[in-house]
């Protein structure tokens, strides 16, 4: 649904638009009213505006002004341009403008109608385009190889994806890879030679050696890669339909050939020296996790510093159980839903977490130990991310943080944990509350102060530094008044004091509130109140 924004000084024609048209008819949610150009910049920088409809004479600043703002501003938004005179200079001007109807007043509904219908119609046609499936499919194939490498890093890392979600991004991603299929997998290291090189340097040869080994493998193995956390090229490899037929050694021993001529090429026209690693045979996706841990710690372990060296792992190297959780260490990891704000995943993951350790760890004080000290680095973020001492937002249950492990069991750790969670997210909703309510506060000091001035949503924003959207937002839903409306009322009280005075003029009290002109003014209070400001000046004091 769209959001259309209606311009004009006269009042009693806004209010009738607004009133009168068929809006829903014409796919309209919102209708925004502004009495002069100013307001409308306010409606602009805080709501998401589909439509402009303004009029060409306003005091102050014209239409023809405003549209250039807008235009150097919001670069989709529609505009309709109503105007009370038929010189054809207004109407260049307003091509040049790139508006998209020029109406002479008084416009009948039907042919307004008729021209807002058309020109919403036009602009969703337009960003249907913006999102059409040719255009998804480009940025798509720019962002392959990019897209790729995430996914194979978050199956290295332990994420659990379904598998028909899992087959669906093979698809999507063009690559030649399935569930269910036997894979190897390959961790190659840049040694010495290449450190010498700068960043950027290293990343060319690591697409290069990604396409030496492309052309290697591509008759016998289909390939994907990424570079880890830890500097590793990993290849995932998985055998072409020609070979699968092959027995396992068979197609072992391809593999290893292969990854030796790698590394001969590597030396010859890289120049350089790579050491690789490969494991065996495993189940994909089941056991990449599994296999890629075991393979950083052979990695580690039997290759460490020495240069230039190729090895295979043995059926008894991969098959070795890492004794740790995939479920503590999976993404989203505990910090990123904390940064993320998202306190249901967070409680979900910490349920999987102790799900796992009642499983397979209740009985291994280690792994208690290795779990609890997470938790404590967790709740330690969270206190230092809002600002206070852990011992602060805990009291003395921090003596129980720092005096050591104090669980022995899975469950009195499962419901401290649980406790400290809940008791840490009422403090940080009351701090965001508080932190809301100061926003608020500092608002409506600064439009006290102000109001004589430019008290606009973009000015005030820039005072309190946040995005006016983001301010309008917090000032709704904090005061249950818009920012719009907070100022008007400011003023109008302002203004019934300023009468009180009868030897201040309207005029003075005009300025004083900051309106530019005293038209404006007076339109404003007779709006609110239904008298002029001299009437309610006569009548009511």
């Amino acid at each position: 649904m769209h959001q259309v924004l209606i311009v004009d000084d006269h009042m009693h024609l806004v209010d009738s638009m607004e009133k009168t048209l068929p809006w829903s008819d014409m796919g309209v949610s919102s209708v925004h009213k502004a009495y002069s150009a100013f307001d409308a910049m306010e409606t602009l920088e805080s709501h998401s505006i589909d439509l402009v409809i303004t009029d060409i004479r306003m005091p102050v600043k014209s239409g023809l002004e405003l549209i250039r703002e807008i235009r150097s501003r919001w670069r989709t938004i529609k505009i309709i341009l109503l105007s009370g005179y038929s010189d054809f200079e207004y109407a260049k001007e307003a091509l040049r403008q790139d508006v998209e109807d020029y109406l002479l007043k008084p416009v009948p509904d039907e042919e307004l109608i008729a021209s807002i219908r058309r020109v919403l119609e036009k602009a969703s046609v337009e960003w249907h385009a913006v999102i059409s499936n040719q255009r998804a499919i480009q940025t798509l194939q720019a962002h392959l190889p990019l897209l790729r490498q995430n996914l194979l890093l978050e199956l290295l890392q332990g994420r659990s994806m379904t598998e028909s979600a899992l087959q669906d991004k093979f698809s999507l991603y063009q690559l030649p890879f399935s569930t269910g299929i036997s894979a190897s997998m390959a961790l190659i290291r840049l040694e010495d030679d290449f450190a010498r090189h700068d960043e950027h340097s290293v990343s060319l040869f690591e697409y290069a050696i990604a396409n030496v080994a492309a052309e290697i493998f591509q008759d016998d193995f289909n390939l994907w890669n990424c570079r880890d956390d830890y500097g590793y090229l990993v290849f995932m490899i998985a055998a072409t339909d020609k070979l699968t037929a092959q027995t396992a050694d068979k197609r072992k021993q391809l593999l290893e050939q292969h990854a030796v001529q790698l590394q001969h090429y590597v030396h010859v026209y890289l120049k350089g020296s790579i050491s690789v690693l490969v494991s065996e045979w495993f189940m994909f996706p089941n056991d990449i996790s599994a296999y890629y841990q075991n393979c950083l710690f052979a990695f580690r372990q039997r290759i460490g510093d020495e240069q230039d060296l190729f090895m295979t792992l043995t059926g008894s190297e991969n098959n070795q159980k890492i004794a740790s959780f995939s479920s503590l260490y999976e993404p989203p990891t505990l910090k990123q839903c904390i940064e993320a704000g998202q306190w249901k995943e967070l409680h979900a993951k910490l349920e999987r977490i102790f799900e796992e350790l009642l499983r397979d760890w209740s009985h291994s004080e280690e792994h208690i130990l290795e779990v609890y000290l997470e938790i404590c680095g967790m709740l330690t973020y969270i206190a230092h991310k809002n600002h206070k001492r852990l011992s602060e937002l805990i009291g003395e249950e921090y003596e129980k943080v720092v005096g050591g492990l104090p669980f022995k069991t899975v469950k009195p750790l499962r419901d401290w944990t649980f406790r400290r969670l809940e008791q840490l997210s009422d403090i940080v909703d009351r701090e965001r509350k508080h932190s809301h309510a100061a926003i608020v506060s500092q608002v409506n000091e600064y439009i006290e102060h102000h109001l004589q001035h430019d008290v606009s949503i973009q000015t005030v924003a820039n005072h309190v530094f946040l995005h006016p959207s983001y301010l309008s937002r917090i000032y709704k839903t904090e005061s249950g008044e818009s920012f719009s409306d907070y100022v008007l009322k400011v003023r109008m009280e302002r203004a019934v004091s300023l009468l009180r005075n009868k030897g201040i003029k309207v005029y003075d009290i005009s300025t004083e509130l900051g309106y530019n002109q005293t038209q404006h003014f007076i339109k404003m209070f007779k709006k609110h109140f239904g008298l002029t400001p001299q009437e309610y000046r006569e009548r009511m004091l």
